[in-house]
């Protein structure tokens, strides 16, 4: 009996828990959607890092300003979630030249001083760099490395949405300047792409994601695998902006079960987004989610599938231990 409760004792000891406070789950949060009453159904409990989507600068380097953020941040730092206001995104609203030019070496000092104020005055955390395509340019690197030396001994976040698509204009060398950064492993095909229907956001696809930044040197300890709370319709009966999960589920039941609803749409249901999750406790260090508000509640709710991933004990190969001979 000796022997069997040293047994048990030493395999609870190799369980290795994995939770929300050792694992990042960074969940974006738009400001266009009725922003911010939208932040008040979020459930900060679930997550560890908020990120506010998108804001830009004008001319002079002034990022866009939102109407009742102190109040999201106050509610999310109540619940010690880390805030991050994201800048840029796929649509710069016309501020493309903008971002050109203040990320020019001779402005870039300037720039990043206004960024750390901006940070300083709304309370946040850090700053969310999600610059896309042809608009990262050669610039980017200096930019970074720039931002980070400003904001990091105000201990400030810097972090990073990133792409396979867009990878080669990421120099390798950012990865020392980000305290993490988020692989946006959706987006492989849409209705931009009709003549392509078909899954936009496969676990394959993150599977392949995660392989070559981790080959192009991004720590896995740096690493978020970035899954969709959306998903994509073909055809011209389905072909209109992103879908909702939230919606999916409501519209046709069981759709939470399933990756493909109403033959042309295709999303991540209850499964996917739980073998995402293991992938990404294996491979990476977080989950990053677009977006939150497009999830459903309860029972049906990606977020919590997630979660109940996360807070679930597993035991990793190397610390499996065989069952003594004598208890056999």
């Amino acid at each position: 009996m000796k022997q069997l409760f040293a047994y048990l004792f030493i395999l609870l000891c190799s369980i290795t828990i994995k939770t929300t406070a050792q694992f990042r789950i960074v969940g974006y949060l738009n400001t266009w959607d009725d922003f911010p009453n939208n932040a008040a159904n979020l459930d900060y409990t679930k997550i560890t890092h908020l990120n506010i989507a998108f804001a830009n600068p004008d001319a002079d380097g002034n990022l866009t300003t939102f109407p009742g953020l102190s109040i999201v941040v106050n509610n999310a730092h109540a619940s010690n979630v880390k805030v991050l206001m994201s800048m840029g995104g796929a649509d710069l609203g016309g501020t493309k030249n903008n971002w050109k030019n203040l990320t020019q070496p001779q402005n870039v000092q300037t720039f990043c001083k206004k960024l750390l104020a901006y940070v300083q005055a709304n309370n946040l955390d850090g700053l969310d760099v999600d610059l896309e395509g042809n608009i990262i340019g050669k610039n980017y690197g200096g930019f970074i490395q720039k931002l980070s030396t400003v904001l990091k001994p105000k201990n400030k976040l810097v972090t990073a949405a990133v792409a396979t698509w867009f990878a080669d204009q990421i120099p390798s060398s950012t990865f020392a300047y980000f305290d993490f950064a988020n692989i946006m492993s959706y987006d492989s095909t849409g209705p931009w792409a009709p003549n392509h229907p078909g899954q936009h956001s496969s676990y394959s696809m993150a599977v392949n994601d995660l392989n070559f930044w981790a080959a192009k040197g991004l720590p896995v300890n740096k690493t978020g695998l970035g899954v969709p709370f959306y998903g994509w319709g073909f055809y011209n009966k389905f072909s209109q902006n992103e879908y909702a999960y939230g919606d999916l589920i409501t519209q046709y039941p069981g759709a939470q079960n399933e990756d493909q609803v109403a033959d042309t749409i295709y999303y991540n249901g209850i499964a996917t987004i739980k073998k995402k999750t293991k992938l990404a406790i294996r491979k990476a260090s977080g989950i990053m989610i677009w977006q939150l508000t497009e999830d459903a509640q309860g029972k049906k709710s990606l977020l919590n599938a997630i979660n109940s991933i996360i807070n679930t004990p597993v035991i990793t190969e190397k610390q499996q231990i065989p069952i003594p001979e004598a208890l056999q």
